[in-house]
């Protein structure tokens, strides 16, 4: 009994052991990361996110209110960072890394209680693969390695309750987890498959599959409950913009190509980049079936020959598929606005099969194999490690910040015209407006309908002193936003008209100088001027800048009456705005 107790202690010692290898490589890989800040989406998700601040706020998090979509599990986890971290992108990005590394241990789990040879280095390839950096160095994807660390719960307690006497405990602890993963991203609904798929890959007798096949109805039921409420929170993000997705046939053969695109991505990852070329969405031509057909033919020999040694074949090939069908443009998806269908954090749940395949095929080969063929093996696996390895840390660099991140995929994929609106931030953040014009420039020719790019070019050209370029873009953005029944009443609407009675009130003062007549010209753009705050008050008639803005113009212009109702408007929602109270103090001063 002492020599039993002995071995179980090294047996345990051995296996945190391995899971600290595990853990330790994606530490390594992702040391970048640790100096990294916030990119692309952080902005909105959580330094600007006005849900994170306060209780209330969290508890908005949980109706869906005013969220883009409903990953309330996620975004709790955001409000409990923000308050431990505020804006300081390190604890954000440590918790991300610490998560993938207990994926990359559970994935090691879960294929070993499945059986599958090799399980121990598939984990490890998980956790350093280079087509996973998007989903742990962007702090945004936080819902990707949440929700896969419940999701691979779910299946490992799924599992379990075969294995225990605890059955019942380990199926609700299933379910709960489950819920969870669904509460993080909803591209999870594909779990109850997957756990049909793993009851089948265990129990090759009908009558146990069919009663497991019956304990999924609830997760099913889930998943179906959560699907519906994605689908309509993306349609009502989406709004009337245009999104185009193409015909049902262009559908099915965009769908075959990205599930051979997103193989090869594990295969071969390289020229990764966070924004792919565009995708085609026309009418389909007739080559254009041949991956789809294949994919079907080989999906149907592995079904076909499952007893006959390609039994694991068919499971990670039909995982994989299963995985990507949420996000290979059957529904309409937010993320479809940059043009492309495709993107590395959408691989995070598939990639496990394919990686689960190779390595478990490279352990029973070597396992099969003489000893100087085993010692190849092992060789050719650690310089593939290395290489893995070293260009997911060199990928992490990239996530360092905003301008690093865009001019790498820039230099990779010059279209892509979210890239450029990005990068026009960014230098106009930094004053660089003529660099940000160039951007935005280039974005506008890419995505002409699209009103926000106008109105911030229109802001870039005024702050580079372009007055009459900037009011072109302001009315090119008006006109857009106004074409659309459900934009045309909306708060951007106001803050566009602002800007540009700003700009005209601008060019006004520059066409008066210090003459004591205003001239002709400059009178008709401060009437413009008048008319465009107005129809902005219409819109958003809190606004105080816009009352300020009217007031100052309207004092200039000796509406003292006028000017101030809009100066003591401002005053009633900003107490304390100085400009409001030195003007008003000017016109008493000038009042007989």
């Amino acid at each position: 009994m002492q020599a039993d107790w002995k071995r179980d202690e090294r047996s345990a010692w051995q296996l945190v052991a391995q899971a600290a290898v595990i853990v330790g490589a994606v530490l390594l890989v992702y040391l970048p990361a640790w100096r990294a800040g916030f990119v692309w989406d952080d902005e909105q998700l959580i330094t600007a996110n006005p849900l994170l601040r306060t209780f209330s706020g969290l508890i908005e998090i949980w109706s869906g209110g005013r969220t883009a979509d409903y990953f309330p599990m996620t975004n709790t986890v955001f409000w409990i960072e923000r308050h431990l971290f505020g804006e300081n992108a390190t604890g954000y990005h440590a918790i991300n890394i610490l998560l993938h590394g207990a994926d990359a241990i559970l994935v090691w789990l879960v294929l070993h209680r499945l059986q599958i040879p090799g399980a121990r280095f598939a984990g490890l390839i998980f956790g350093i693969h280079p087509v996973h950096v998007e989903s742990v160095a962007w702090t945004s994807e936080l819902k990707n390695v949440l929700a896969m660390f419940f999701t691979l719960l779910s299946i490992f307690s799924f599992v379990g309750s075969n294995e225990h006497r605890q059955s019942r405990a380990a199926y609700i602890a299933s379910l709960f987890f489950f819920a969870l993963a669904l509460l993080s991203k909803t591209q999870t609904v594909f779990v109850p498959i997957a756990l049909l798929m793993c009851a089948w890959w265990r129990d090759r007798d009908s009558t146990s599959f069919r009663r497991e096949a019956i304990r999924t109805g609830p997760f099913f039921v889930m998943a179906v409950v959560f699907g519906l409420i994605t689908i309509w929170f993306q349609n009502r993000g989406i709004g009337e913009e245009e999104v185009v997705i193409g015909s049902f046939p262009r559908r099915l053969v965009n769908a075959g190509l990205a599930i051979w695109w997103y193989a090869g991505k594990v295969c071969l990852p390289t020229r990764l980049m966070a924004i792919y070329p565009r995708w085609r969405f026309d009418s389909p031509q007739l080559w254009e079936w041949f991956p789809l057909v294949v994919l079907v033919l080989l999906l149907g020999l592995t079904w076909h020959c499952r007893n006959r040694g390609t039994r694991g074949a068919f499971l990670a090939l039909a995982y994989f598929i299963v995985a990507l069908l949420p996000v290979i443009g059957f529904v309409r998806m937010a993320y479809l606005r940059s043009g492309t269908l495709v993107a590395d954090h959408f691989q995070y749940f598939a990639d496990v099969s394919l990686i689960a395949f190779v390595c478990s095929a490279v352990a029973m080969f070597a396992r099969r194999a003489r000893g100087e063929i085993r010692t190849a093996i092992a060789a050719i696996a650690i310089l593939l490690i290395g290489m893995m390895g070293t260009y997911a840390w060199q990928r992490t660099k990239v996530f360092h910040d905003e301008e690093s991140l865009w001019r790498d995929t820039l230099a990779k994929n010059p279209d892509a015209w979210q890239a450029r609106a990005r990068l026009e931030q960014y230098f106009f953040r930094q004053r660089k407006y003529s660099d940000a014009i160039e951007h935005l420039r280039r974005a506008v020719e890419l995505k002409p309908e699209l009103p926000e790019n106008r109105n911030l070019l229109g802001l870039a050209y005024c702050r580079a002193e372009r007055f009459e370029e900037g009011i072109a873009e302001y009315r090119k953005a008006l006109e857009l936003k106004e074409s659309r029944a459900s934009t045309a009443q909306s708060a951007s609407v106001a803050t566009i008209r602002t800007n540009l009675a700003n700009a005209l009130t601008i060019i006004g003062n520059n066409l008066s100088g210090s003459a004591t007549e205003i001239p002709s010209e400059a009178t008709r753009r401060y009437e413009e001027a008048i008319a465009q705050y107005e129809k902005a008050l219409e819109l958003e008639p809190n606004q105080p800048a816009i009352h300020r803005n009217l007031g100052l113009l309207l004092a200039h212009l000796g509406r003292f009456d006028e000017a101030e109702a809009h100066l003591r408007a401002t005053l009633q929602i900003v107490p304390n705005e100085p400009t409001a109270q030195e003007t008003l103090k000017e016109i008493e001063a000038q009042r007989p």
